[in-house]
């Protein structure tokens, strides 16, 4: 059997320890190096690989003899170190580079990264060096291709801690070599990465055409990773293998020369460069092919190229004539090239080469570009300018081939294309000579134009000379226009020309010759030019020249010239009109102002007449070169003159604005280098090109700059839009940002008015371009959209209301969606808002298409808004019709007139299938117009009005009432909207079906009569039919119209309701309580549970009655009730009539028998002497009377009948004076609130409610609240509401209640029951004795002193329940709505009056009783279902207020220190807290609830928290005794109330506010807290499994570390020593987040730098600061003296030697962690360190300088040799302990441990340094600073030999990849340093 199938069948088991693999070798005869080869190795190595299942056990069993060799059998992969042992036993000499080699063979294939595994672990295990791995092996030639290709393919995606291809690179050629680059610099990225190896990409190239069509497809995927990893590389590599090239490499190379040459990439530049060195034909064919995709868009971008790699002469030279002419024009324009020199160079050469093929093509050539100035002439499609040859070089062109040596045919040709050529070019041809006549004389070698041009110039130089005066060339300009001689015409037109063309240059005329020229220049507007064309240039220089400052020398032309043809200004008023709009030649020329302005005021109607009508065409032609677009808005059809769709654009203020700058286009080579610089743009070169730009760009060319940057480059490419504003900003001119600004909204506008917009996508789309770039210059940079310039909202309804919304609404979502970026213009900023309602209405109701809503919630999710969440405005639905009284309703015209009903109709009309609809399809068209009329008609009709305001009334009413405790104004709003909208609508349906069907008819008939469409063709019956088909589509109109309405009206009657609810929400925290609502409710408090109001706003189940409206099913009655018949009333039952008839009777007979009974009990009542009913036998008469009324209410059990008895008996109640009588009436008064609850409620309401004066009888009133009849909170606050409000006579009244109800012999209320009347009473107690005397008994009577001077033991019931009496009473009054800090503080002072505060034991025994109610509140209330979660923590919340206002309100005693009352009342009640909570632990155990307690505490942080202000002198004191309270209660004694104790200590008014305080005052306090949790975690963190609950506990300290390291890194520094103290070693990731802390004001340098050194650090001399106690341990021990001794005399010896066992626990306990005392060691690592610092620092000398032999270096050294394992390990780790940040401590110790590294000679203790080390850096980061440094320095320093100790870095394979990974990381971290 073949060796690699063998091992193939063996499976993993080959490798299962090192004797099967030795017994393998020999069984297949591999026993030495002639058997064992590099070949038969491959092949061993290439079985491996392939195979990863588990093998042929049988089979491996047969060739191991050796039993216990079988059972070992166990291997589930391939080990890779085993075999390579095995394979160099028998062959040392084995060359494994050529092994890899021999990997070249069929069975040889890679198929998961297992299998790669194998070769690379191979290779390394044999070679032992990570970085030698022969790549060069597995490139090149191979004889079996698909072998090879696998291999690349997994090692080039394999993980980096396997195999790095950028660590192979080594000597390898290398695309960008240095050779390639020349001195360029390239990122170290680009260096490193894998396709950065030329043999790779040839080896690549090679495969996809030796693998197949599998093979190819691999390989094109690794080309695609290539490609987005680097295509700079990938591009330079391939175009540096020598042809010929694989088809593959072709189309590769070909798109990615193409990108660059598109400048898609930011490196194109320097990747071209380098390009055109090594392989110009492939730029070349790149540049071609641009050039043929589209000439006029890419040959700027060519020419910019060749440019920059200079090789302008190389292209030209290229056989593609066309692209070299085009290439050399261009070229020529920009000032690069001699166009003549070289026309004229290639002639020659093709003339001397016997060939005419350039001559040939330059015709072409130059009959091409005439040809694509004839198109755009003739406007055709496809056709602009940017392909057009200027006039000047088609002369150029002309008159080389005119001197060149033609053919008959070509000179034929020739001709032709001269007669062609003078008709597009006009100015090649003077006067009216023939193109024929023209062609002689450029053949012969004269150019007619030339003396024309001559002459003209002469005449201009004679005027500036005064040869000619101004009059004379006046006059001969006239002759010459009227003239028919063609050279005195073409005179005239270049002598006009030549002047116009001087404008520019004025401002460098002398004075005098500017003053001929404007003199000049109007006197030729006044007396010469009449072609219109010439009036608007020349009017149009006038007024830019006006336009300019006073004094320059544009305005001193400009004055001049206006002075000239003043007299023709009449003919153009609106020229006049812009003229006075120049405010500073109001003020400097008034008096041609006073002639101006009233010229301006004619109407633009008196241009009838033809002169009229040129002046006209004349100053529109000046308006319109306003704007670099304002000539198409009037538009290329000639409609200007109609008014535009949007008026809500406005340019009139930006014209003005924009135009105050001269306006001049730059000559031909300023433009060229201008767009070139835009060309060429990258945000790479932003910096260089925008300095070129303010040298090259000039003020007079900002206006024809902002319309080529608007025009061409922002409104078609929005990818680049950022690239382009930042050009903007770089250049940083204002001018400039508002033409852009201008140039902008005028592009804008043409498109939005153009009706080719609505029809063409590619419009809206650059539409949509333009509104994200005005969003950008303005939005985005927080600079507003005036409403002056483009207002929304106007410019939306106008989309709406034209029909043109997938215009406008496009556009605005654009310009809107950049508020994303905005910090001014996010939501909720109102604008934004606004318009996002308006969007929103449109969304929800305008009946858009899916395209526009999918706009608005791209928007909406752009700037992070809900569309459902935000409320449609009513803008739209509430707007009138565009619809105007002067149109026509007929539809006779030929165009119908627009549907502009906001409610689309017209799709629901149903229409009878007759004839006439066939034949006249405008009849629906009329049905609709009739309906909607009528709808209108009935709309403004008060019916839908009041519709509205009825249901506004009911829904105000109830949702003030029902939300009166609700704080969310959105509930609310949502609530009211349903509400209204449905009451609404319902009404509007009843109301308005009639007058809609009279409405639709009479509009119906008559819109058919003035269409003339007779009776007989539609029979009133078919419109009858109409109407009623239609009747419940006009119905629903009017409901939804009505619904809408609604809407608005009840948002405008809550407003300030949801104010209130706004203004609450931001000043308090306290439950919403309406005051006014609440106080006027009749029934609060008596209302049922389900309907009773919640403080915290309405349940699920109360709101969903407002919910259910949304789910009504309104569908309009068919019928009204006015159409039942007569026959259906007669159907009705008899009965159901009698009992109508009957129901009078029975009430009438029911009264008559009340009163007989009522007097009957009168009568006996008064003869009886009994005082009670009780007294009376059973069958007295009294008692049978009662019976009888009770018998006659059970027989008469009907709601109106019980009515009238309670009113009766109510009655009796006010004419009885016998005790007997109260009790009587009272009885009858219970029974009937029995039997009816109706009854019930109205009693009740009269007695608290009537105006009736007898209501308030105090016999009356008691003998009601005896019998529990009357609510007493609610009659307590009328009662107190009275008394407010001065009501004569209610205070003696209510005293004496008092005194009745409360002073009795028996009380039969709570004393706190009249809480408000005794308030109020206490406010008027001055004005009223009563009220004095009143409130005095009280205070005495229910005074809690009393209660202990009467002799009631502390533990009574009594004093117990007056206490709880007493807190229950303020839990209420906290909670109430209408509590505040004045009825708080009243409380206290109540306390304080009743003697709750004065005595000790009672305050104690009060503070225990409120932590026990507050306890027993929650638990009672957590037991109940339906219960509000805010109601079991109202107790403990209300008990820590009250904690906080009686500190607040505590009163100091004379003569006491401080605030020392108030210190001992907090200690007290947190003692007595302290006191409950231990009992309740300890009483529940496994049932102990904390969160009554957490409640407690954490509201009492609040609460402390919100009075700060007020508490500032004993605030952080009572947070230390809070501290305090808390180590008191920590896990470790509570273990139940863990949980809440750490939620505690993390508070956020706890520990933030502990340690901010002043001079690290609360430091110790909150260090203390982490000890004491750190401790309690320790035994649980050491055991091996760890519980949920722990595991939690684990996380949360692990966030508050996190806290503390990101907020308050310096408490971990200070405390360090304390913290890792007491964590388990266990922790490691703990302990480092501890460790890597350091001071906020400290940058670290970055450990990874190379050849950084530590030492030169300035930090590295400073010592840390240390506030934890490090001494205590070693002098509990004893050994602090000798210590200090030996450190400073280095003696005695014995000393040293018995320093370990007196480490040693004296007495170890079972539960101890460790025998040694590890607090000791902590102590003496860091005291020894910190006293030989100090000895170095003495001495002048570097801390490091101990590091020589001395007394610190002696313990440490003795101590690592003299300990066992265990005790030497807890040393190094205490002396990693102190690795931190830069410091004098952590340099100390890493020299240290460095020291003993190097300087041990036994190697377990190096081990043992390396595992402190290593254990510490692979948990996850942070990483202490010094650790990190410090095994850095181990690893890489070669004093320390490191790798060369392989006993304990490769004793298992697991050991060693974990620190070649630990190496890797490191490794690859410096170099991206």
């Amino acid at each position: 059997m073949q060796a690699g199938s063998l091992v193939r069948e063996l499976g993993p088991s080959f490798t299962s320890s090192l004797t099967a693999c030795r017994t393998v070798l020999d069984a297949l005869g591999l026993s030495g190096p002639a058997q064992l080869s590099e070949g038969i190795a491959a092949r061993l190595v290439a079985a491996m690989a392939i195979s990863s299942e588990p093998g042929n056990q049988a089979g491996i069993h047969a060739i191991l003899k050796d039993r216990a060799d079988q059972e070992a059998l166990s291997a589930a992969r391939w080990d890779t170190n085993l075999f390579v042992a095995a394979v160099m036993e028998r062959n040392p000499s084995l060359d494994w580079f050529s092994v890899m080699r021999y990997l070249d063979h069929k069975e040889f294939a890679i198929y998961d990264t297992q299998g790669l595994s194998v070769v690379i672990n191979a290779f390394k295990a044999a070679v032992k060096d990570i970085f030698k791995f022969p790549i060069q092996a597995f490139l090149g030639p191979w004889q079996n291709p698909k072998s090879q290709l696998s291999f690349l393919k997994h090692a080039l995606f394999s993980a980096p801690e396997l195999f790095s291809f950028p660590l192979q690179l080594g000597n390898a050629r290398r695309v960008l070599s240095d050779q390639i680059l020349m001195g360029k610099q390239v990122p170290a990225a680009l260096s490193n990465l894998p396709w950065n190896n030329l043999d790779l990409l040839e080896t690549l190239v090679t495969l996809s055409e030796t693998t197949g069509v599998e093979g190819l497809e691999d390989v094109k995927g690794l080309f695609d990773v290539a490609v987005q990893q680097s295509a700079e590389i990938v591009l330079i590599g391939l175009a540096q293998i020598p042809p010929p090239w694989t088809p593959l490499q072709k189309e590769v190379a070909s798109a990615l020369v193409i990108m660059f040459l598109a400048g898609n990439n930011s490196s194109a530049g320097f990747v071209i460069s380098i390009l055109w060195q090594i392989a110009p034909s492939l730029v070349l064919a790149g540049l071609m092919h641009l050039y043929n995709k589209d000439p006029a868009t890419h040959l700027g971008r060519i020419l910019d190229i060749v440019q920059e790699v200079k090789a302008l002469q190389q292209i030209l030279d290229a056989k593609h004539v066309f692209f070299a002419l085009d290439l050399a024009v261009l070229a020529f324009r920009r000032g690069y090239m001699n166009m003549e020199k070289w026309l004229l160079e290639r002639i020659a050469m093709d003339r001397a080469n016997g060939q005419n093929a350039f001559l040939k093509a330059s015709l072409e050539f130059v009959s091409e570009k005439v040809g694509v100035a004839v198109a755009a002439n003739l406007g055709q499609p496809g056709a602009g300018q940017a392909g057009i040859m200027p006039a000047e070089i088609v002369a150029l062109f002309l008159r080389i081939l005119r001197t060149s040596p033609m053919t008959p045919e070509m000179t034929a040709y020739f001709k032709e294309l001269v007669a062609v050529t003078v008709k597009v070019y006009p100015q090649l041809r003077p006067g009216s000579a023939s193109p024929d006549d023209l062609a002689s004389q450029l053949i012969a070698g004269t150019n007619p134009a030339t003396s024309a041009e001559a002459q003209a110039n002469l005449y201009y130089s004679k005027i500036l000379k005064g040869e000619v005066s101004i009059p004379q060339i006046v006059e001969l300009l006239r002759r010459y226009r009227d003239s028919a001689n063609p050279r005195e015409q073409d005179v005239f037109a270049v002598f006009t020309q030549v002047h116009l063309d001087e404008y520019k240059f004025f401002p460098q005329y002398p004075d005098r010759h500017l003053q001929i020229t404007s003199m000049l220049f109007g006197a030729l507007i006044q007396d010469v030019y009449v072609d219109p064309k010439n009036v608007a240039n020349s009017l149009r220089c006038v007024l830019e020249a006006l336009r300019q400052p006073v004094g320059s020398k544009y305005f001193v032309f400009g004055t001049v010239a206006l002075a000239q043809f003043q007299a023709r200004l009449g003919e153009w008023p609106h020229y006049c009109a812009l003229l006075l709009q120049i405010p500073h030649l109001v003020q400097s020329n008034p008096e041609i102002v006073n002639y101006i302005t009233p010229l301006a005021t004619v109407q633009d109607g008196a241009s009838a007449t033809a002169t009229a009508s040129s002046a006209s065409e004349s100053t529109a032609a000046v308006a319109s070169g306003e704007s670099a677009s304002g000539a198409a808005s009037a538009g290329a059809d000639g409609k200007g003159d109609e008014k535009p769709v949007f008026t809500a654009l406005r340019l009139d203020t930006l014209l003005e604005a924009g135009d105050q700058e001269a306006y001049e286009e730059p000559d031909e080579t300023t433009k060229d280098k201008i767009l070139f610089n835009i060309n060429n743009l990258t945000f790479d070169n932003l910096e260089s090109k925008s300095t070129e730009m303010k040298e090259t760009l000039k003020d007079v060319h900002f206006r024809w700059f902002s319309q080529y940057l608007v025009v061409k480059r922002a409104s078609i490419e929005p990818n680049y839009h950022e690239l382009y504003l930042s050009l903007l900003e770089t250049l940083k001119h204002p001018t400039l940002m508002r033409n852009i600004l201008h140039e902008t909204y005028a592009n804008i506008k043409v498109l939005l008015n153009s009706d080719k917009t609505v029809t063409s996508s590619s419009e809206r789309t650059l539409l949509k371009n333009l509104g994200t770039w005005l969003g950008s210059l303005t939005l985005a940079k927080n600079k507003p959209i005036k409403h002056k310039n483009l207002a929304f909202k106007e410019l939306l309804m106008e989309g709406f209301e034209s029909d043109r919304l997938i215009v406008v609404l496009p556009f605005a979502c654009k310009v809107l969606e950049q508020c994303h970026d905005s910090k001014a213009f996010k939501p909720p900023n109102p604008w934004l808002m606004a318009i996002m309602k308006l969007l929103s209405e449109l969304y929800h109701f305008a009946d858009l298409k899916l395209n526009l809503k999918f706009e608005i919630e791209v928007l909406c999710k752009k700037i992070q808004l809900d569309i459902k969440d935000i409320d449609p405005s009513i803008i739209l639905r509430n707007r009138p019709s565009k619809m105007s009284a002067q149109k026509k309703v007929g539809v006779d015209s030929a165009s119908p007139t627009p549907d502009d009903s906001l409610y689309p109709i017209a799709m629901h009309i149903t229409l009878p299938n007759l004839p006439i609809f066939n034949l006249q399809p405008a009849m629906k068209r009329i049905v609709h117009i009739a309906i909607d009329r009528a709808i209108r008609e009935v709309i403004v009709s008060p019916v839908v009005e009041r519709s509205v305001t009825i249901a506004g009334i009911a829904t105000r009413e109830l949702i003030v009432k029902d939300f009166a405790l609700e704080p969310n104004e959105e509930k609310m709003r949502k609530a009211a909207h349903l509400m209204a909208q449905n009451l609404a609508g319902s009404l509007a349906i009843v109301s308005s079906r009639d007058p809609l069907r009279v409405g639709m008819i009479t509009q119906l008939q008559n819109l058919l009569r003035q269409n003339g469409i007779t009776e007989q063709a539609v029979p009133e019956a078919v419109v009858f039919s109409i109407v009623n088909d239609n009747l419940d589509l006009a119905c629903t109109v009017m409901e939804r119209a009505a619904a809408d309405k609604s809407v608005a009206e009840i948002d405008e009657t809550l407003a300030p309701a949801y104010l209130n609810r706004r203004k609450h929400r931001e000043r308090s925290s306290q439950p919403f309580y309406d005051v006014n609502v609440y106080a006027a409710s009749r029934y609060p408090s008596s209302l049922p549970e389900p309907l009773r109001l919640k403080p915290n706003g309405l349940t699920a189940s109360q709101l969903r009655v407002y919910e259910d409206f949304s789910r009504i099913s309104r569908t309009a009655p068919s019928s009204s009730a006015a159409e039942v018949t007569d026959r259906e009333l007669k159907s009705r039952e008899p009965s159901m009539l009698q009992m109508e008839d009957v129901i009078p009777a029975v009430i009438t007979q029911a009264v008559e028998k009340l009163e007989s009974h009522v007097s009957e009990l009168e009568k006996v009542v008064s003869v009886c002497i009994s005082t009670s009913i009780s007294q009376l036998p059973a069958q007295h008469d009294v008692k049978v009377a009662l019976r009888a009324i009770s018998q006659f209410m059970n027989s008469f059990n009907r709601e109106d009948v019980l009515l009238l008895t309670g009113q009766k008996i109510v009655g009796q109640l006010y004419k009885v004076d016998t005790p007997l009588s109260f009790e009587c009436y009272v009885l009858l008064l219970e029974r009937i609130f029995e039997l009816s609850k109706r009854a019930a409620k109205e009693v009740i309401s009269w007695f608290l409610f009537s105006k009736d004066e007898r209501r308030l009888s105090i016999p009356v009133l008691v003998i009601m609240i005896r019998a529990n009849m009357l609510p007493i909170i609610d009659l307590d606050i009328q009662l107190a509401r009275m008394i407010d409000a001065g009501q004569p006579g209610m205070v003696d009244l209510v005293v004496t209640l008092l005194r009745e109800v409360l002073l009795g012999e028996t009380p039969f209320v709570a004393y706190d029951a009249f809480f408000n009347c005794t308030m109020m009473l206490s406010e008027r107690a001055e004005e009223d004795e009563s009220a004095i005397s009143l409130l005095s008994d009280i205070k005495s009577r229910f005074s809690i002193i009393s209660l202990k001077k009467a002799g009631k033991d502390l533990e009574s019931d009594e004093l117990r329940e007056s206490l709880g009496i007493l807190f229950s009473e303020w839990v209420k009054l906290y909670h109430h709505p209408s509590s505040s800090e004045k009825t708080h503080k009243a409380f206290v002072i109540r306390l304080q009056d009743l003697g709750v505060l004065h005595d000790e034991d009672i305050s104690s025994m009060f503070f225990r009783v409120c932590t026990e109610l507050s306890v027993d509140l929650y638990i009672q209330a957590k037991s109940t279902s339906n219960v509000s979660p805010y109601t079991p923590f109202q107790a403990a919340d209300a008990f820590s207020r009250l904690i906080v206002l009686l500190v607040r309100y505590c009163v100091e005693p004379d003569g006491a220190p401080g605030n020392s009352a108030k210190l001992d009342l907090t200690t007290k009640i947190l003692y007595i807290i302290v006191l409950v909570l231990v009992h309740s632990h300890e009483q529940g155990r496994s049932q102990f609830n904390q969160r009554p307690f957490f409640r407690l505490f954490s509201s009492l942080l609040y609460d402390l928290n919100l009075f700060e202000d007020q508490l500032s002198n004993v605030y952080y004191q009572i947070l230390f005794k809070i501290s305090n309270t808390l180590h008191t209660l920590q896990p470790s004694f509570l273990p139940g109330f863990t949980l809440s104790w750490l939620q505690l200590i993390s508070h956020r008014y706890f520990m933030a506010k502990l340690l901010a305080a002043e001079s690290q005052k609360g430091w110790p306090f909150f260090q203390r807290l982490l000890v004491d949790l750190f401790k309690f975690l320790g035994p649980f963190l050491r055991q091996t499994e760890m519980a949920d609950a722990i595991r939690l506990l684990y996380k949360a300290t692990l966030r508050i570390l996190l806290v503390l390291l990101h907020d308050f890194p310096e408490f971990l520094c200070d405390y360090h020593f304390s913290f890792v103290e007491v964590i388990p070693h266990s922790c490691i990731q703990l302990r480092n987040l501890i460790l890597s802390a350091f001071p906020r004001n400290m940058r670290l340098p970055d450990p990874f730098t190379p050849n950084l050194k530590v030492d030169l650090l300035p930090e590295i001399n400073q010592s840390p600061h240390v506030m934890s106690d490090f001494t205590s341990p070693l002098t509990a021990l004893n050994l602090k003296a000798e210590l200090d001794a030996y450190l400073k005399h280095r003696s005695p010896p014995t000393f040293i030697n018995g320093l370990r066992n007196r480490l040693l626990l004296a007495s170890p306990q079972q539960d101890d962690v460790s025998k040694y005392n590890m607090a000791a060691i902590n102590s003496l690592v860091l005291y020894v360190g910190v006293q030989a610092i100090a000895q170095a620092q003495a001495k002048g000398t570097q801390p490091s300088a101990p590091l020589t032999p001395s007394a610190p270096m002696d313990i440490f050294q003795h101590l690592t040799t003299e300990m066992d394992s265990e005790g030497r390990y807890l040393l190094l780790s205490a002396i990693a302990n102190q690795l931190r940040y830069p410091n004098s401590h952590t340099h100390y110790f890493s020299c240290v441990l460095l020291y003993l590294f190097a300087e041990s000679t036994e190697e377990i203790i190096q081990e043992q340094i390396t595992r402190v080390l290593i254990e510490r850096l692979i948990v996850n980061r942070p990483h202490p600073y010094g650790l990190l440094i410090t095994f850095i320095e181990l690893i890489r320093n070669q004093r320390y030999n490191f790798w060369e100790h392989t006993n304990f870095i490769r004793c298992a394979p697991e050991i060693e990849r974990l620190f070649s990974s630990v190496a890797k990381s490191i490794q690859s971290s410096m170099m991206r340093t």
